[in-house]
């Protein structure tokens, strides 16, 4: 990406005074409210009509396997073709998608057809944070890069807290399947609106992306995507760790204030992050981060103590995981060949997706026949000594 000269007008600053940002900010905001609720929802849905959890969760995770799998090939077509329609045409297929599993499970229909109706809501979930990256770093300075990339987490950590939220006000005056079709209209709401503020911009891209070839080609990229990878896996892990743990102590309506502990120190550490200016490389920033979250989770597993010890220790760790997650976008940035910046940052987000699975599948495992939420907490541990090792061992590589 060209670089772009140094200014000292604070980096928040100097990106939200741009009208393009602000109002991607607040477009995209919405459009990703689905990323918190949909899920909470379909599950509300499917479990009311078909009296079946195990399919609700099929259908649901249907949702998630393929979003992860479609990043890629949604951030080539941004690379080629600009991200208005793109994001226009998934907002609109997500839509619509949410929209028929809730009509499908109310006939009830077949669970094939739902779980495909899962997968068609997954494909077509906007990569808003990708557009995001692409633009925010794009038109932020060469310094401010760190704040641009922060401010994409901030977005989309503050629509998967506000999400939940808006589910649960609709399902409180109505139901589950009118609260599922609220998400669905401001998730294509929000979608045209932030498409409608790229439009302008999407001379910009033309077939150079078509002839790049794959971001993976690059060793920078892949030891990223396998680093976010490992990043994911903590989080998939924690997320197990938590009701577990707070079942163990006998609350386990604790489970969602913890979440939204390491949720609060992931949106605070993004905030902090982004408002400041480095001058340490972004490699040497990336081990130390991972190394904090590395020391948190194996406090986790050491400790026997009380919700809010473990709470507090959960804030802590979000301070240092979503500037890592930063960091690593920030390294992604560097490490792009040709015209490929978006089909990157959605191989990143794959990356995620498929570590936080697969570390919830394992840590699901090795908890079932216990009471103690140790065992996951080490699945956690573990995942982040290994990122630590791996981009400790990578600097060179990736400096």
């Amino acid at each position: 990406m060209r670089d772009a000269p140094r200014s000292r007008e604070p980096p928040y600053r100097a990106l939200l005074s741009q009208p393009t940002v602000r109002w991607q900010a607040l477009s995209g905001l919405l459009a990703q409210v689905t990323q918190g609720a949909s899920g909470v929802g379909i599950i509300l849905v499917v479990r009311q009509h078909t009296g079946s959890l195990a399919l609700a969760g099929g259908v649901v995770g249907a949702l998630s396997i393929a979003a992860g799998a479609a990043r890629p090939l949604q951030g080539r077509l941004i690379d080629s073709r600009g991200p208005a329609g793109v994001i226009a045409g998934t907002g609109v297929g997500h839509a619509l998608a949410l929209t028929a599993v809730v009509g499908l499970a109310g006939l009830p229909a077949p669970g094939v057809v739902l779980v495909l109706g899962g997968v068609a809501a997954g494909i077509s979930l906007p990569p808003v944070s990708t557009a995001m990256r692409v633009g925010w770093g794009e038109r932020a300075e060469t310094d401010a890069r760190t704040a641009a990339y922060s401010l994409v987490y901030l977005v989309q950590e503050l629509a998967i807290l506000a999400g939940p939220l808006v589910l649960a006000a609709v399902i409180a005056v109505a139901n589950p399947s009118a609260a599922v079709i609220v998400i669905a209209a401001l998730t294509v709401v929000g979608a045209i609106l932030f498409a409608s503020s790229e439009a302008s911009h999407s001379g910009r891209h033309s077939a150079a992306a078509a002839r790049a070839g794959s971001a993976l080609r690059s060793r920078g990229v892949q030891i990223l995507v396998v680093i976010a990878m490992l990043l994911g896996a903590v989080i998939g892990a924690l997320e197990v760790a938590v009701p577990t743990v707070a079942s163990a102590h006998r609350d386990p309506a604790a489970s969602g204030l913890l979440i939204a502990a390491l949720a609060v120190g992931g949106i605070t550490g993004a905030l902090a992050y982004g408002a400041r200016r480095f001058e340490s490389a972004p490699t040497v920033r990336l081990v130390a981060l991972l190394a904090w979250v590395t020391a948190v989770a194996f406090a986790l597993v050491g400790i026997e103590s009380t919700l809010a010890e473990i709470g507090a220790l959960l804030l802590i760790c979000g301070l240092a995981l979503n500037p890592a997650l930063t960091t690593i976008s920030l390294l992604v940035d560097g490490h792009t060949p040709g015209r490929t910046a978006a089909e990157a940052f959605g191989w990143l987000s794959t990356g995620i997706a498929g570590g936080t699975g697969a570390a919830s599948a394992i840590a699901g495992a090795v908890t079932q026949h216990g009471s103690s939420g140790r065992p996951a907490f080490l699945v956690a541990a573990l995942a982040a000594a290994a990122a630590t090792t791996a981009a400790a061992a990578a600097r060179r590589a990736l400096g």
